[in-house]
């Protein structure tokens, strides 16, 4: 084998020959041809960066060109897979092409001349078999893939290589050669003859995590493709796929599927976006029909389009309607080629309902957002299943705590875990060092590694480094909620044991026990009613149920929802809806409930709009899952029935005045955040507090504290809260909550009950 050396693809200047005589020349210069010792006509050797090595015939350059330059066909490089400006190893192949047996050929005519001059029959088949003999001789170097077409009694089809049977069965050529010894055979089967060296159209299933279902169905389609996908024939009305449609939330992973879909084994891909076309619909709709007849040349080819919403929104206007149209035109001319339009958007709805058809693009996959188990699948894919960069222990973790992130927002969290890992080590050992390696590990698994000076070190990964990234990375379904994580616990909230169980129950279930759920058939609640008076903690409580289970909190004051201009609230309303589907399992708290949910009327219709939106996106035609609604207020007389009955807001819930126990425990809660003289006895204080609400219990905490603030300006000296400042507060906070009052909520509670 000569030495070989590295040359720049670049195109021809002239076309090539319609027979393909010249196809797989490479046309080098004079020098570049003596220094590889290469002759014209000679076999060399193209070797690519992925090592895989191509067959091709040397030839002189007509033209003047650089000695590090090759130029190659267009057919050359489809075939290939090489692009212009790659870098390729050329050397010399000794020896001459091996002669070919039997070439095996199937037809490739367009669905328009099949159904014109219908299939070829059995008795034909060796007229058009000798007649293709003419031109495989013309082009004399074959390869698995090259079409030639042929007219014969007034009817042109078109034949495709699909197997060479050659001499040698050991042969690695890409090419061999046609002589007028070689056998031409039409539509059988090769059995043993030199396959075709490509792989098979599929997509892997570990390259992606998560989406094994999708994949699966992709691949199912992808057969379609196949030449060598088993003798199986299939009836003759199938039609193999022409168009599939990927939508889902931003961030799952549509733009990723598309990539592999594309690097799945096609001949040629051609990506379409809505930069590819300039505001000229005339130039657009010509661009639009070029690609889809350059793809049905090169066979069997992939069209990718993403954000399919804007090259063929809804028909809104006549650009859109142009486009759209043009695009359905496109998809019909290539029915019967070997051609796949794999699109992708966010919502399916906002692509013009014409494409949506099973002739174009007809297959649908949705990605939804992932599971818990979805979300570990994609992090070990993130970090290497062969060598996974976090262990089990801490990836079940994640994917445990991340409820409604998707795969993009996984990343970013991977990202933020290797910083606070990095600020924490830097903080510990005072240094950082750019010999720092990045990877991520279990504790149990590290040894000590020393100092940063003694070389490269692998960075350690905490559980708290996690937690400290959780907390600044939110879901994409979150990031336009501009919204706080409440930072409340169950500890921070005296009493209501038996409401914060209750709660608990209706969250965790659903996601820890789903099986036994479905075992017994009990569907997980929709909605939970928190009704009482004012300050007994009923917000404060929604937000611990937040923190303590993780889930995506979305926070609405009802009268924020309420607008002036007609459909604009119900429209607020939906979106929150949207939001807390796309983010689930999520929590949507209505505060103050009674805003737009109050009793209808033939006076408010307004009010009764909003009302019926609600009720709608809580137990309409769209089931509510994994999200669950909470409302609180303290005019529960007001609320409409129709919001309460099951399936809707059917766990009512009374949180009323602390008692003895939960007041001491208020108390008790403040105090421990305080200075307090332990002359203080909080059970004769919680005496005193009895029919207070949790909220005037704390402000009299904090009034007592102000008097000490006071007492310290006055005196000069620091103090601490006294039994004298609880009396001074005692005095000034009176109890808003009367037992009338307190009756009036037990009265209603008693009818709902009934």
């Amino acid at each position: 084998m000569s030495e070989a050396r590295l040359f720049t693809v670049r195109p021809l200047s002239k076309p090539t020959r319609s027979d393909h005589k010249d196809a797989f020349r490479v046309y080098l210069s004079a020098s570049s041809l003596a220094n590889l010792k290469l002759r014209v006509g000679d076999i060399c050797s193209l070797t690519q960066p992925d090592g895989l090595a191509k067959t091709a015939i040397a030839w002189n350059a007509t033209e003047s060109i650089q000695n590090t330059v090759i130029q190659t066909s267009r057919t050359l490089q489809e075939f290939y897979g090489m692009k212009l400006g790659e870098k390729v190893y050329v050397h010399k192949i000794e020896g001459t092409l091996d002669a070919i047996e039997t070439v095996y050929l199937t037809e490739c005519s367009d669905g328009d001349r099949v159904s014109r001059y219908g299939s070829l029959s059995p008795s034909d088949l060796h007229h058009w078999a000798w007649a293709l003999g003419y031109p495989l001789l013309r082009c004399e170097h074959l390869t698995v893939g090259l079409a030639f077409e042929l007219e014969l009694k007034g009817e042109r089809r078109s034949f495709k290589v699909t197997a060479l049977r050659s001499q040698n069965q050991n042969t690695d050529s890409t090419l061999l050669r046609f002589s007028e010894e070689t056998k031409v055979s039409i539509g059988e089967d090769p059995e043993g003859g030199m396959d075709d060296r490509a792989p098979a159209i599929c997509v892997k299933q570990g390259d992606l995590g998560g989406m094994s279902r999708q994949i699966e169905d992709i691949n199912e389609s992808l057969a379609d493709f196949n030449s060598n996908s088993g003798r199986l024939v299939m009836p003759s009305f199938y039609e193999h796929s022409r168009g599939m449609l990927l939508y889902g939330p931003k961030g799952t992973g549509k733009t990723a599927l598309l990539s592999q879909i594309q690097a799945s084994g096609w001949k040629k891909t051609y990506n379409i976006g809505s930069s590819t076309f300039s505001r000229n619909t005339g130039d657009a709709e010509a661009r639009l029909r070029k690609v889809f007849h350059e793809a049905a040349r090169c066979q069997p080819s992939a069209i990718i389009i993403d954000q399919l919403e804007f090259l063929a929104p809804k028909r809104s206007s006549m650009e859109a309607q142009s486009l759209s149209s043009i695009l359905c035109e496109c998809l019909e001319s290539v029915r019967g080629y070997l051609v796949l339009t794999v699109a992708a958007t966010r919502h399916p709805n906002d692509v013009d309902d014409v494409l949506r058809t099973p002739h174009r693009l007809g297959t649908e996959i949705e990605l939804q957002v992932p599971t818990a188990h979805d979300r570990a699948e994609i992090l070990k894919a993130i970090c290497g299943r062969s060598s996974p960069a976090l262990s089990g222990t801490l990836i079940d973790m994640i994917a445990e705590k991340t409820h409604g992130y998707v795969g993009a927002d996984l990343f970013a969290l991977l990202q933020a875990v290797c910083r606070k890992a990095r600020r924490r080590y830097a903080h510990n050992d005072g240094q950082t060092s750019p010999r720092c390696n990045l990877t991520m590990a279990d504790d149990n698994e590290l040894e000590d590694h020393g100092n940063l000076d003694d070389g490269p070190v692998s960075l350690r990964i905490q559980e708290t480094d996690v937690m400290l990234a959780l907390q600044e990375t939110r879901p994409t379904a979150m990031r336009e909620v501009f919204l706080e994580t409440p930072k409340v616990r169950w500890t921070d909230i005296g009493g209501q044991h038996d409401i914060k169980r209750r709660l608990q129950k209706a969250v965790e279930r659903p996601l820890k026990h789903p099986e036994r759920m479905q075992r017994l058939n009990v569907n997980s609640k929709k909605g939970i009613l928190l009704y009482g008076p004012p300050g007994c903690s009923k917000t404060l409580t929604v937000k611990a149920l937040a923190t303590e289970a993780g889930l995506n909190f979305l926070a609405v004051k009802g009268a924020e929802i309420l607008s002036m201009y007609v459909g604009e609230s119900e429209r607020s309303l939906r979106e929150i809806f949207r939001k807390a589907r796309s983010a689930r399992p999520s929590i949507i708290f209505f505060d103050e409930i009674d805003a737009i949910a109050s009793k209808r009327s033939s006076t408010s219709q307004g009010g009764v709009n909003v009302l019926t939106t609600l009720l709608n996106e809580m137990d309409g035609i769209e089931e509510l899952k994994s999200v669950l609604v909470i409302a609180a207020t303290n005019k529960p007389d007001v609320i409409d029935p129709a919001l309460m009955r099951p399936g809707r807001l059917d766990n009512i819930l009374y949180i009323g005045p602390p008692d003895h126990e939960a007041r001491k425990e208020i108390l008790s809660i403040w105090c421990r955040k305080s200075v307090v003289n332990p002359e203080v006895a909080l059970d004769e204080l919680a005496s005193k507090t009895a029919g207070y609400s949790g909220a005037e219990i704390v402000s009299i905490c904090e009034t007592a504290g102000e008097a000490a603030l006071d007492e310290e300006e006055e005196t000069g000296k620091e103090q601490d809260v006294g039994w004298r400042h609880f009396e001074i507060a005692l005095k000034q906070v009176k109890r808003q909550i009367t037992d009338d009052v307190v009756r009036g909520y037990q009265c209603w509670g008693e009818s709902i009950d009934c």
